[in-house]
């Protein structure tokens, strides 16, 4: 059985980050950022979030 990936949504990401949802809006927005768009939703993988989050200084 495959492991299935697990999506954060923005209200999540601002959770992690400690942040408003506007801010981690603006966040997701950038160039670096591994956004996956769903329709009107801005998703990023929780793998690729850690990755980013190790890498990066918000």
């Amino acid at each position: 059985m495959e492991a299935q990936i697990k999506f954060l949504s923005t209200k999540e990401v601002a959770e992690a980050l400690g942040c408003s949802l506007p801010t981690a809006r603006n966040i997701m927005m950038r160039a670096d950022f591994p956004l996956v768009r769903v329709g009107k939703n801005f998703k990023v993988s929780e793998q690729a979030f850690i990755e980013w989050s190790k890498n990066r200084r918000v």
